[in-house]
Parts: C-alpha cells; structure tokens; sequence
C-alpha cells in the first residue's frame, strides 16, 4: 500500500542525546547545528532565519552561515528540507518529535551556538520541573483557565512572566510556545508578532501576553478591543515576598547571603538567581535596564541616569539641580518615575542598578550637586544621605545606628543601662501587625522601598516586663540600614538592627508598639519575661 505523502518518515527523539532517526531505526548523521536547528522548529514552530541565526551563531554573518547549514541537511537527507524562499522556516510534515524514551532531554544540545538557556527551559518543561519559588496560589487559580482565553500579565522587568506562563502549561498539561501556535499555551512578549489579528482573535490557544508598565503598548489596546471581553483577565505581577523567595530557592542559604540577594532584586524572582551568582551588581538585569532606557528620548535617558544617585522622594531643588524637570511627564509615563507627595522611583533595585553603572567620578560629581542644592534649601536629612554616599562622617544622636532619628514623636526619651535579670516567662499577646510577617523563627520584616514603615503592636502590658528581642538583619551598604522604633507607655526610643542583634528592653505598663523603617530586612524573635534582680544588662527608656 501506498504511504500517505504526509506520514512521518524521520524522529527527533526528546529524551536522551539529540539525533534523528530514520525510518528503519538508524542514526542520520547530521550536523550539531543542523540538528538544533531541526529541534527548536520541531518545540518552537515557525522561526524566523534571523532568529536562528542569531541562536545558532550570534555574529553578523550567521544568516550567510544559515544558509549553508540549511544546503548541508539537504544533501545529508538527499530532499529538499526547507523551500528556498521559505520564511520563517517550518519544520517538514516528514518530520516528528517523538516524545517518549528514557534519559536527559536534549542531551548534548546545550553546548550548541547560543541555546544553553533554552535547552534548560525545554527540560524544565518536560521533566517537570518547577522554576517558580512560590506564586503557587497564582497559579492554582490560573490553573482553572481554559483555552481560547487571553492571559495579560504585567509586572516590572524581573516580574517572571515567562516562568508563569510555562510553570501554567505545565500544569494544564499543554504545550508551551514562544511563537504563534493554533494550540497550546503561548507566550508573547515585547517585540510582538506583526500581522493581522484576527489570527490572534480566532486562535484556539491560551494567549499569555507580557505587559510592561507605563503607557500600554498599541498592540495591546487593539488586541483586547478584539477580543471577547469574558475570555480576558489581566493579572499584576509584584515582587515575591521575603516569606516566598525564603520558601523557594533561598530556604538553605544563610540568612546573609539570602537577605542581600533577595533585596539586591528588589523581590523579583528571575534577578534573585542573577544577585546569587555574582558579588557585584550583575550585569545581566542591568542590561536589560539599560534596553528598557533606550525607548526614552536620550535627554530624558540621562536624566533618568543623573536622578539615579537620589534616594526617596526627590525634592524639587535636587530635580532642578540634576536637570529633571523638562522630563519628568515623560519619565513618569514611561513608568520609572512615580509621583506620591513627590517624584520618585518606581523601583529602588532599579535605582541602585542605574546609580551602579555611573563611572565612580560622575556618581560623586551628582551627589555633590544634589548635597549643595540641599543644604542651601536647608534640608539636612536628605542632604545627610548623599553626605554619607560621598563617604563623608555625618553625625548621628542615637547609639547603636546610622540614621538621625526623626525628631516628631521622640520626647526626648533614650535608652539607660541598668541591670536586670530574667524571672519567669511571660505570654505576648498579638494587638496588629502591618508589614510584619509571622515566621517559624518569630517575625520577618523586608524594607525594599524608600520611606516604607512596618509596624508591630502588642497588647498592652499590664505589669512591667523585660522584652529580649534576638535576630539577624541585613541593611544595603549604602544608607542609613534598618531602624527600629519601640513606644512603650508614652516613651519611644530607638535601636539599630544590624547583622546579629540582640537587645533586652526593660519596658513599663501600657501600650507596646515596635516601628521598623529605613531600608533592609530581618528575622528576630521576642520573648518576655518578669525582671528580678540581679543578672544581665538591659535597656531602659529614660528622659535626656
């Protein structure tokens, strides 16, 4: 009987070393390149020649190298692989993925040109294997979503919206794919694909599409006044939280070294891995900050570059000394600016990485600029902050820290030496908590962003206790790292939490309430107990 012209003659299996078998069971011997090549149409679909070029060989050449690798798989098979004028290539209908078989999936494949990234992500698909630290209840309630339907998922560079998108096809049990399919789930991202799109609006796929903040692209618009408005959610992507990076692929490191990638990243989990491999500022979210940059006009670019070296709201006089004021509606529509009772940075590990890539010289001559605008607006707090990045001596009043407690709210109350002893142990009973995560080891707070607060509130203490406070913090080099408020019965008094900590507070009747502000993050547990006489040395809130 005659085979049908669209049967599979030749395989690709998935599992063990990449090869392509024939018919009657043997190896075609075929280049390594070839036979990517033929892999990534077979798990990808339709590509592009410039973008296997630029996979395969990443040169300026790679398209005249193409071509001659696309000659050699058709003299290696005796036909015609691919028509000459065809593109973006399609892989034959004689060809097929086979998807069983035994060992690692694309075994050998990752030391091919430039496809070590997506080999890892081809695995990670097909063996199952999570890369998403947490999100799980995300992805529990995306899990219900069923194609056709449009996913939009925005969030800041870093947000993971790939990994989301692949961890969802995974679990539903579809197909992922980076590139236009009719099934399965897939992932769009920036540039998007040109065409018409009623293609996009009849396919039968789930459509994961990455959004980025500021003014929304027309790509996007067009697409969602197409589509049905019933089969379209669009989800906000954050930063993981310090409890579900801790969870994740930072459980068995030590806390230092977790707490400095985690806040590096600024909470966002694909440049977590990024700050773990490196000592420095990685280079690899950096570059994706500075491609980001390039769709700014390059007056509002430099701006953007000189405002790097502020911290927090930005006064005016520091926006006028620093040329930012024509910019700032452009800056601030493209979403690295926000305003809140003043202009700031959308994203402090944003901040940090641009102000990391000014030439040293550059970044002192900025915080001069900005120290004298300060000083002559008589702003001694903020002008502090880049007196302390110039790594000048700036006075602080209260032991044990590096930033001037504010003065509203203090009373003049500090803390007295005195000697005293842990009797029997007492209960602490819960009054709130804002920002304050509850821990196995007691509580964890995690300041990444400027003038952030968390707060602590006890009930009331109907005899007065000796509070032990024990833990470890990890604040930014830069700054004036964490600080710790403590109000008890009308008195507030202040402590610096750095590294390992351990405070006793012999504290009175009353309200008890601990403030946290400042920037970095800490784990700490609190104890309670009668004082008696005698024992160790512990804090006490007296008048100055």
């Amino acid at each position: 009987m005659k085979r049908p012209l669209n049967d599979s003659l030749y395989a690709l299996p998935l599992y063990g070393p990449g090869r392509m078998v024939s018919p009657q069971g043997k190896e075609v011997r075929l280049s390594r390149k070839g036979l990517a090549l033929l892999y990534y149409l077979a798990l990808e679909g339709p590509t592009p020649r410039v973008r296997l070029a630029d996979l395969l060989y990443g040169h300026a050449s790679g398209l005249q190298n193409l071509r001659v690798e696309l000659f050699r798989l058709a003299q290696a098979l005796g036909r015609e692989v691919f028509p000459k004028a065809q593109d973006p290539l399609v892989l034959p209908p004689w060809l097929k993925l086979k998807t069983s078989g035994q060992g690692e999936v694309l075994e050998g494949l990752e030391e091919v040109g430039g496809l070590e990234e997506w080999v890892l992500e081809v695995r990670a698909r097909y063996e199952g294997v999570s890369t998403l630290p947490s999100r799980h209840g995300l992805l529990r309630e995306l899990a219900s979503l069923r194609p056709p339907f449009l996913l939009v998922l925005r969030g800041r560079l870093g947000a993971g919206q790939r990994e989301v998108a692949r961890e969802l096809a995974r679990i539903l049990g579809l197909p992922f794919h980076t590139s236009l399919r009719p099934e399965g789930v897939v992932y769009l991202e920036p540039p998007y694909p040109q065409g018409p799109l009623r293609d996009l609006v009849r396919s039968r796929a789930l459509l994961v599409l990455r959004l980025d903040p500021g003014e929304e692209p027309k790509f996007f618009l067009e697409l969602r006044a197409h589509y049905p408005a019933e089969r379209i959610r669009l989800v906000d992507l954050g930063p993981l939280s310090w409890l579900e990076a801790r969870e994740g692929f930072l459980s068995r490191l030590p806390f230092q070294e977790a707490a400095r990638a985690y806040f590096g990243a600024g909470g966002q989990p694909e440049w977590i891995p990024e700050w773990l491999a490196c000592s420095a500022f990685p280079q690899r979210p950096l570059a994706q900050l500075r491609l980001q940059a390039r769709y700014l006009s390059e007056p509002a670019r430099l701006a953007l570059e000189r405002l790097s070296v502020t911290y927090g709201t930005i006064p005016e006089e520091v926006l006028d000394a620093l040329g930012a004021l024509p910019y700032l509606e452009e800056l601030e529509r493209r979403s690295w600016l926000v305003y809140r009772e003043g202009y700031r940075f959308a994203s402090e590990a944003e901040r940090r990485l641009l102000c990391a890539s000014l030439p040293p010289g550059r970044r002192q001559e900025l915080h001069e600029r900005a120290a004298t605008a300060l000083v002559l607006a008589g702003k001694g707090e903020k002008e502090a902050w880049h007196r302390l990045a110039l790594g000048e001596r700036v006075p602080v009043p209260w032991a044990g820290g590096r930033l001037e407690a504010p003065s509203q709210g203090s009373g003049g109350w500090g803390w007295r030496r005195e000697v005293c002893g842990s009797g029997r142990e007492q209960m602490l009973l819960p009054g709130g908590a804002e920002g304050v995560l509850t821990t196995k080891r007691g509580f964890a707070v995690a300041l990444l962003e400027p003038e952030e607060e968390a707060l602590l509130t006890l009930a009331p203490l109907d005899e007065e206790l000796l509070l032990e406070m024990e833990g470890e913090a990890y604040a930014p080099e830069e700054g004036f790292g964490l600080i710790l408020g403590v109000a008890s019965g009308g008195k507030e008094g202040y402590l610096g939490l750095e590294k390992a900590f351990a405070y006793r507070l012999q504290l009175g009747r009353g309200p008890l309430r601990l403030r946290f502000w400042g920037q970095g993050i800490t784990e700490f547990s609190l104890r309670a107990f009668r004082p008696r006489p005698g024992g160790g040395e512990a804090l006490r809130l007296a008048a100055e």
